[in-house]
């Protein structure tokens, strides 16, 4: 889920490289709504389908503060 991703970037000290497929895919889904601001490649073409390479989550926009503090309940929570 892309808020359990920003809290755990909030809890990080950035910039934090992120090379998990589905941790790309939502810090995609973070830039993408203003959320963070992040380096993210294009996949790469393999003989044997796409590669991710890392992306770099640099720093968490004001509004990706914002939804921090409107959604406190998953600050501590354990789900990844």
């Amino acid at each position: 889920m892309s808020l359990t991703l920003l809290q755990k970037l909030s809890m990080a000290e950035l910039p934090v490289a992120v090379t998990d497929g589905s941790d790309v895919d939502g810090l995609r889904i973070l830039k993408m709504a203003g959320h963070v601001r992040a380096e993210i490649p294009s996949p790469v073409r393999t003989l044997t389908g796409y590669m991710q390479p890392p992306a770099l989550a640099i720093a968490i926009t004001a509004l990706g503060r914002q939804m921090l503090e409107r959604f406190p309940q998953l600050r501590g929570s354990s789900r990844s």
